[in-house]
C-alpha cells in the first residue's frame, strides 16, 4: 500500500513539472491524453504574430471654427455664417472638393456679466476640411486663417492614410511569418512537427493617432497669413494574427 502511494505521488510530481514546462514555453500546445483518444483531441499549437508597415499619409484633416460675438443672437449668427462661408470659399479656391468640407457644429451661447445678466451672444460654426492634395496644405492653412480673419479658430490638424490596403497586406505577411516561425520553434521543442493551418484570426489593425493641436498664425488685420510650414512625416500600422496549427 505504501509503495502504491509513493508511486502515485511521484507520478503527480512528474505531471506537475511537465505542465510547468509547457507554460514556460510561452505558447499554447494541446494534445490528447492517450493514443486511444487522439482522434477526439487533436494536437495543436496556437501562435501569435505581429507585423507592421509604414507609409506616407495621403490626407490631412483640418478642424476649425469661426466665432463671433454680438449684442443679439441674429447678428452673432449672421456674422459667424458670413465668416464660415468665406472659409468654405477659400477651401474651394485651393482645390478642396465640396464633399470634403463639412459643417461639424453650429451653436449660439449667451455671455454673462459679473451680475449674471446676459451681456452678449457668441455664435460658433465648426467645419472639418479634408485636404487630399498635400502639397497645397501649407498655403491652404494660411488662406483659411485669412478668410476667417480674427474669428478663425483652428483647433487641430491630423494626417492619415486612407488607402492603406497595401500597408495592411505587408503587415499581414510579416505577422503570419512571425506566428509560423514561433509555432515551428514550439513544435520542435515539444518533439513534434508543424502541420496544416487550422484557423487564422486577425485583430483590428492598430495605428497611432497623429492629430496635432494647432493655433492660427497671428497677422495684422487685413493682411494675408503666410503659408504654414507643415510636414506629413510617416505613419505605421500594426497587424496581429493568431494562428492555430496542427501538431503531428
Amino acid at each position: 500500500m505504501a509503495n502504491s502511494t509513493s508511486s502515485t505521488a511521484r507520478k503527480l510530481r512528474v505531471t506537475g513539472v511537465a505542465l510547468l514546462a509547457a507554460v514556460a514555453l510561452g505558447g499554447s500546445v494541446t494534445a490528447c491524453g492517450s493514443s486511444s483518444t487522439s482522434n477526439d483531441s487533436p494536437r495543436e499549437i496556437t501562435a501569435v504574430g505581429t507585423g507592421d508597415a509604414s507609409g506616407k499619409p495621403d490626407v490631412l484633416t483640418v478642424e476649425l471654427a469661426v466665432q463671433h460675438q454680438a449684442g443679439d443672437v441674429t447678428t452673432a449668427l449672421n456674422d459667424a455664417s458670413a465668416s464660415a462661408q468665406k472659409v468654405i470659399d477659400a477651401a474651394g479656391a485651393n482645390g478642396v472638393d465640396k464633399k470634403d468640407v463639412a459643417t461639424a457644429n453650429v451653436r449660439v451661447n449667451p455671455r454673462y456679466g459679473t451680475d449674471r445678466q446676459i451681456t452678449s451672444y457668441e455664435a460658433t460654426q465648426s467645419l472639418t476640411v479634408k485636404v487630399r492634395k498635400l502639397e497645397t496644405a501649407s498655403k491652404l492653412l494660411g488662406d483659411l486663417a485669412t478668410a476667417g480673419g480674427d474669428a478663425t479658430r483652428i483647433s487641430s490638424v491630423g494626417f492619415d492614410i486612407e488607402n492603406d490596403s497595401a500597408l495592411k497586406a505587408t503587415a499581414r505577411d510579416k505577422a503570419f511569418a512571425e506566428a509560423k516561425s514561433r509555432a515551428e520553434q514550439y513544435a520542435k521543442l515539444s518533439g513534434g512537427k508543424l502541420g496544416e493551418v487550422r484557423t487564422v484570426t486577425e485583430g483590428a489593425a492598430a495605428r497611432p493617432t497623429t492629430t496635432r493641436q494647432f493655433s492660427a498664425p497671428d497677422s495684422a488685420p487685413g493682411v494675408a497669413a503666410s503659408p504654414v510650414p507643415i510636414e506629413s512625416g510617416e505613419q505605421s500600422l500594426t497587424v496581429t494574427v493568431t494562428v492555430v496549427f496542427a501538431l503531428s
